[in-house]
């Protein structure tokens, strides 16, 4: 999304799909730590403690990880002494609030030079190689050795904490003992990297009001990496040097996660569960057989493939989803399997077979020009395990109910069909039967079935089909997405305003909710916090001492943005 705004009222729904809620984030950013906060002379911002309550202002912004140098250098590029690291951590945990913002703390290991920097986070000790006396003073400057760009020593290291994982920043060529080139693949490597930036920087950038455009992409090393047998997933980090956390730009890696708290968002990252965005906001629901992205299993069914895209802001519509293909080890580059235009989702059935391992993976382009990345989804496809051919299983959305048909090309020996339905992809639960009409004939036949109740965000379905002889096999996966956000009808009265503000909107429960503003540049200028009941609510606002200008509303409950809505004051 380019840095436009509109008096248009939005709507969100953050926590909707299935058993996640999306989580905008950045995990590499520098202090004065090490390298960063270079205008903290004028800006009064030094250290991460300082950052996080930066940040945690910014818009769109659920946590922050701060990644300073491991090596202090030398006095013209002074990175990170190893007193300093614990202090970083310390600093984290107090500033850390789970359910509201999430503040991590990590290092980056390596030189840009020689080698390439890898953003570490879950390791409990500083990992260097300085050693005696120097800049950073007389004592090894490390509290876990690794030879200066010894990758192949470093990985093992991060393996060692169950907790740990590693992204790799602003790829080049031959970087990190050149995993991306080298004949041989890393599985060690493999286990340590969650992550790869498709976006980085802008890193010198002094802006605080998000106007900066995408920078630099290294999309092609990441395709060079899947293609060597890697998995791992696209980062977009903006490797903030100066007081610009959040507010340079608008890129965000987006994390699917069940609660936002740190344990949660870092286990998301180890299970490579987020996508890389232009978007500040876009939410991606990129399901394969109702597996989530950053899967890996094995099926016997062919693939079912599911997009769905959604955007707050008016005007940030889908020009084009893209589905990619690619065989992992194969060293040649995913391709394009399918796409489509102007559609804010995409289902599509691949027909695989039996043995193939591939992957696949959704890039999606706004109208706008923003692009999105998601992590893969990993399959190996076994035998074919049913007896029979179901040639068409598919689901629509009509009046919001999930409205479920499939066709066998002819039915032998069945006794019923089973419809099951989960909403994390994993734990299914029985909806309804259709008795067989035929049990046996060499006809095509026909079944409809109607999920009046959906869930509220995606719901995956199945059949269980069930033989006369008591076995029963199970179909593929058909995924729908019902957007029924808890807050709704948001109107602003008057708009623009001057003195007082009237704020009136249809709760769909009781929560309590959290109301903070922001200005124009995405800083905190107000909040409120009340009780909303069932029904319509109404709240009034003395905005009287506000500048004029354009200023935004978010609404959350803990753990979950709710709803959004913008203003122009007078």
């Amino acid at each position: 999304m380019r840095y436009l705004f509109s008096i248009i009222i939005s709507l969100i729904s953050v926590s909707a799909f299935g058993q996640y809620n999306y989580y905008y984030g950045n995990i590499h950013a520098h202090t004065s730590f090490s390298d960063g906060n270079k205008d903290s002379a004028t800006s009064g911002y030094f250290y991460p403690g300082d950052d996080y309550n930066y940040v945690k202002d910014s818009y769109h912004m659920d946590f922050l990880g701060i990644s300073d140098h491991n090596h202090y250098s030398s006095s013209n590029n002074p990175g990170m002494h190893v007193a300093d690291y614990a202090k970083g951590i310390y600093q984290a945990d107090t500033a850390n609030r789970d359910g509201s913002f999430v503040c991590m703390y990590g290092f980056e290991y390596g030189v840009i030079s020689n080698g390439g920097h890898v953003v570490t986070y879950g390791v409990p000790g500083l990992v260097g190689w300085e050693t005696g006396s120097g800049l950073w003073g007389t004592s090894n400057n490390y509290d876990i050795f690794c030879t200066k760009s010894d990758y192949p020593a470093f990985w093992p290291i991060v393996n060692t904490y169950s907790n740990a994982f590693c992204t790799l920043a602003h790829p080049q060529t031959g970087d990190y003992s050149d995993i991306a080139g080298a004949a041989i693949y890393s599985a060690v490597a493999d286990d340590a990297i969650a992550g790869v930036a498709i976006r980085s920087g802008a890193a010198m950038s002094t802006k605080t009001d998000y106007s900066d455009p995408a920078p630099t992409g290294y999309e092609s090393y990441y395709l060079k990496l899947l293609a060597r047998g890697y998995h791992l997933g696209p980062t977009a980090d903006q490797d903030n040097h100066y007081t610009t956390f959040g507010r340079n730009n608008q890129i965000r890696t987006v994390v699917l996660a069940g609660a936002l708290k740190r344990d949660s968002i870092m286990a998301a990252y180890r299970a490579m569960r987020f996508y890389a965005s232009d978007d500040w906001n876009a939410q991606v629901t990129f399901t394969v057989n109702g597996s989530y992205m950053g899967s890996n299993f094995t099926t016997t069914n062919n693939s079912s493939i599911y997009v769905s895209v959604s955007d707050a802001d008016a005007g940030d519509n889908v020009s084009k989803i893209e589905i990619y293909y690619g065989i992992p080890g194969s060293g040649t580059n995913a391709s394009i399997l399918t796409s489509n235009l102007s559609s804010a989702t995409l289902n599509f059935q691949h027909t695989t077979s039996a043995t193939e391992t591939f992957y696949y993976f959704a890039k999606i382009t706004q109208v706008d020009g923003d692009i999105i990345w998601t992590s893969p989804v990993w399959i190996l496809r076994d035998v074919l395990a049913l007896p029979l051919e179901i040639t068409r299983f598919t689901g629509t959305i009509r009046n919001n109910q999930a409205a479920l048909n499939w066709t066998l090309a002819q039915e032998t020996g069945i006794d019923r069909y089973e419809i099951e339905r989960s909403v994390d992809g994993i734990h299914y639960a029985y909806l309804g039967t259709k008795t067989s009409t035929l049990h046996n004939s060499s006809l095509p036949v026909n079944y409809d079935y109607v999920d009046a109740c959906p869930q509220n965000g995606t719901n995956f379905y199945r059949l269980k089909i069930w033989n006369q002889d008591g076995h029963f096999n199970y179909s593929g996966i058909v995924t729908l997405s019902f957007s029924k956000p808890l807050i709704s009808d948001i109107r602003i009265n008057p708009n623009p305003v001057n003195n007082i503000l009237n704020l009136v909107c249809f709760n769909r429960e009781a929560s309590p909710v959290t109301c903070i503003m922001y200005n124009h540049d995405g800083r905190m200028v107000k909040s409120w916090t009340g009780n909303f009941s069932e029904g319509t609510n109404s709240l009034t606002m003395d905005v009287s001492t506000l500048s004029a200008g354009s200023y935004f509303i978010v609404m959350s409950r803990p753990n979950e943005r709710i709803g959004e809505a913008s203003f122009i004051k007078q």
